[in-house]
């Protein structure tokens, strides 16, 4: 008996065809099935039932199953110990985007410095599908805006790292432009270009602090960051950004755009880190999180 006949035949069970399974795995069909064959001979029982429809385990081909599960479990147990006794493996964190121009990259470089076999998985999103993220456990480690519904989330733990205020991006061809502030009335005027489901529903960031408030006037949406600082540079549009997380952003120290205070508006929000309660940490999540923690304190802000 091979882990290989086991992998296979829970693979055929998996998508109820030993062609799919042959299709996903990379292999042709007639070797998935003589594995499988094979695998039933020594065993002395027949573990799918075969049909036009498909493949289904049998009655002990279910008890097999289960103790093959077992097996793999037990086996991505031991690899986990062993990455975790050396400092490596892969750490999978969802985060609000501007985080990734600011600490991520300073975390990496910490790392590198120190454990090298540690690998960041960053996927970018708004607070409310960070939330998700960790709590159904597709991520470790979640980096969000504090909002209110965060609170009643008993899969989570929230901890606060730092405070920030979002600030309106102008350019050069902007009226505003040599303003010290705007207003929120004045802002509302000008064309507003967009990140992702910015303003059309609640995502647990800069639309929930608006509120019911008369909405910014959006022209265009768009999922890149850069492409804004583009049209905000090229044209009058304007955007929000944080002041703090964009302190280092390329468009602000060469001056093509200026970020103005809200100035009858009060912007300031939190941002902190969650964790799961259903999902324990390891060892080398809690040394992401600490090297997270450290550069947060060492950036004055």
């Amino acid at each position: 008996m091979k882990f290989e006949q086991l992998h296979l035949f829970k693979e055929a069970v998996k998508y109820n065809s030993i062609s799919i399974a042959a299709e996903k795995n990379y292999m042709s069909q007639s070797s998935v099935s003589y594995s499988i064959v094979n695998l039933e001979k020594e065993l002395g029982i027949e573990l799918l039932k075969r049909t036009n429809a498909g493949v289904t385990p049998t009655q002990l081909g279910e008890i097999v199953l289960q103790k093959t599960e077992d097996i793999f479990k037990s086996v991505g147990e031991i690899v986990q110990v062993t990455k975790e006794q050396l400092n490596a493996g892969e750490v999978n964190i969802t985060s609000i985007p501007c985080i990734c121009d600011w600490i991520i990259p300073k975390t990496i470089q910490r790392l590198k410095e120190h454990t090298a076999d540690i690998i960041l998985s960053v996927t970018t999103a708004e607070s409310s599908q960070v939330a998700h993220d960790v709590s159904s456990g597709i991520s470790e480690i979640g980096i969000l805006i504090n909002y209110g519904e965060l609170e009643r989330n008993t899969d989570l733990k929230y901890s606060p790292l730092f405070c920030d205020e979002y600030m309106l991006y102008v350019g050069k061809n902007s009226p505003y432009w040599d303003r010290d502030s705007i207003t929120y009335g004045e802002l509302v005027k000008e064309p507003y270009v967009a990140y992702r489901d910015e303003f059309r529903r609640y995502n647990g960031g800069l639309t929930n602090m608006i509120g019911t408030d008369k909405l910014p006037n959006v022209i265009f949406r768009t999922d890149s960051l850069d492409s804004i600082k583009s049209m905000i540079i090229h044209n009058h549009y304007v955007a929000f950004f944080p002041k703090y997380m964009s302190g280092n952003d390329v468009y602000i120290q060469s001056g093509l755009i200026r970020r103005l205070p809200i100035s009858d508006k009060n912007l300031e929000f939190e941002v902190g880190y969650v964790e799961s309660m259903k999902y324990k940490p390891n060892k080398i999540d809690k040394i992401v999180l600490d090297i997270i923690k450290k550069m947060v304190k060492e950036i004055k802000i």
